[in-house]
């Protein structure tokens, strides 16, 4: 891969010149292609975000034709029914029946409740990559970041209107973005703060996000664990608050045969401060296929 020694920054914009979008199973998805491709991926990406989130990742792995969806209700693709897990992992079935079986499929945060659930019913995959997957339930958890977020969303349901305005406030994702980032480097960081202010607010309704983080606070991969029977690779961030790194060693033991990666002094943002470190876990894993 040519572009391991790049930043997050640079590989997005290679990835904007790389990527054109295609529509599969109803779902608007960037496509990512190789000219002489080793494999097949498919990166599902995290809540409230869309398929720029993992794009950096897509333009490190210039060898495979990566492709990425913007989730049902989020970016360009329309929102279901409901959006809870089941639905998701339904959607996610579908899509990649239409990339057929010997696609890898990634699940970054969120994205790795949807696979795991896509997994315990029956999702057809070459292999299965969870990066800084969810492995505790939220709404268990009393610390007070979590009392925070369910207080938070709970006021924006209450709030109407102006809930609806505080979800997408300048301040509030400001604040989270400051919350996850560990990079001590200035420009980094500021790229990632703008990241999530272009994208983390592209939901199509205030509906997606309210159901979008009950589904999220709802499950943990834990409890999917032994519904694994392909080759799993799990990414974890040293410092990942969110997704501590003693769960991710608990999951790997309980998933026979997964490999752990762990990404040194990173937290839950792998797939913006260590987005090359993380396209060179996933090809050695796909090199051992």
């Amino acid at each position: 891969m040519p572009y391991l020694k790049l930043a997050a920054p640079a590989l997005a914009e290679l990835a904007a010149k790389r990527g054109h979008r295609k529509d599969l199973a109803g779902t608007a998805v960037w496509h990512y292609p190789a000219d002489n491709p080793k494999g097949k991926l498919l990166f599902i990406h995290g809540f409230r975000g869309d398929h720029h989130g993992l794009a950096a990742t897509a333009a490190a792995l210039s060898d495979f034709d990566v492709y990425i969806p913007d989730l049902p209700g989020y970016g360009k693709t329309k929102e279901l029914a409901k959006h809870d897990l089941d639905s998701y992992a339904h959607w996610l079935k579908r899509l990649c029946e239409e990339l057929g079986s010997d696609v890898i499929v990634l699940g970054h945060s969120f994205g790795s409740l949807v696979v795991s659930r896509a997994v315990s019913l029956g999702l057809g995959a070459r292999a299965i990559v969870l990066q800084n997957p969810i492995t505790t339930r939220s709404i268990d958890q009393n610390d007070l970041a979590n009392r925070i977020a369910r207080g938070f969303y709970g006021l924006a349901i209450a709030l109407g209107r102006t809930g609806s305005a505080l979800l997408r406030s300048w301040l509030v994702v400001r604040v989270m973005s400051i919350a996850m980032a560990t990079t001590r480097s200035l420009r980094l960081r500021s790229w990632i703060h703008d990241q999530h202010h272009r994208h983390f607010s592209t939901y199509r309704s205030d509906r997606v996000a309210h159901e979008g983080f009950a589904a999220a606070s709802s499950a943990s991969v834990l409890d999917y664990a032994e519904s694994f029977s392909m080759p799993t690779l799990l990414i974890a961030g040293e410092r990942d608050m969110i997704a501590p790194l003693a769960n991710q060693v608990k999951l790997q033991t309980m998933i026979p045969g997964s490999k752990l990666e762990i990404m040194a002094g990173v937290g839950h943002l792998t797939h913006y401060e260590s987005a090359a470190e993380v396209a060179e876990a996933i090809e050695r894993f796909a090199g051992e296929l």
